[in-house]
């Protein structure tokens, strides 16, 4: 009797074990789903920090590597492309950024050099420090070069929702997107944690 009982015990307890990690994964799921449904649900917040820098924050995604996989397949592909392995990708970005901006640019005649012989054109030069517009009017056409150099800053943080001396719970991952150029404008950015 007393070893049916012991073996009942040691039974019982391992059932106990595999439904306390079972309800601890199934918690970490419910977590990351009511999280990423959170963040696909919200709106990127556009904050102007001074007259030429504008920023956008945004709360990311967190998804595994299959889902990741299935969901961002073309994402998935380029970064294969890349040579990065899909098991150590660690987190993908992606941002999208329009450049719409004023040109005013003065009209003048130069001379150019072809086969030595001097022609007469016209050049368009605009030279801004957010802008580098140069090119030549020919035959009813301006063929020239536009730079709009952009630098963008990328800070992420993790807001907790518990935080317990050493044992944090992540409530959402945030990145937040600075552009330099004023004619800068960023559509739309993400940011995918993928987890293990």
């Amino acid at each position: 009797m007393r070893k049916v009982t012991v073996i009942g015990f040691v039974l019982l307890a391992a059932a106990v074990c595999v439904l306390w990690h079972r309800n601890v994964r199934l918690r970490g799921e419910r977590d990351r789903y009511r999280s990423n449904t959170e963040v696909l649900m919200s709106d990127m917040k556009r904050l102007r920090i001074d007259s030429a820098t504008m920023a956008v924050d945004v709360k990311g995604l967190r998804l595994n590597v299959e889902e990741y996989k299935r969901l961002r397949r073309g994402d998935a592909e380029k970064i294969k492309a890349m040579g990065v392995k899909l098991r150590r990708l660690q987190a993908a970005a992606r941002h999208e950024v329009v450049v719409s901006g004023p040109i005013d640019a003065a009209v003048r005649d130069t001379v150019v050099v072809r086969d030595t012989v001097p022609l007469v054109r016209q050049k368009v030069e605009m030279i801004t420090p957010h802008i580098r517009l140069t090119g030549l009017i020919e035959d009813s056409r301006l063929k020239g070069e536009i730079r709009v150099p952009v630098t963008l800053h990328q800070a992420i943080w993790i807001e907790y929702k518990r935080r317990w001396l050493f044992w944090k719970k992540a409530k959402a991952v945030h990145q937040r997107i600075t552009s330099d150029n004023p004619y800068v404008e960023i559509e739309y950015t993400e940011y995918i944690q993928i987890e293990k």
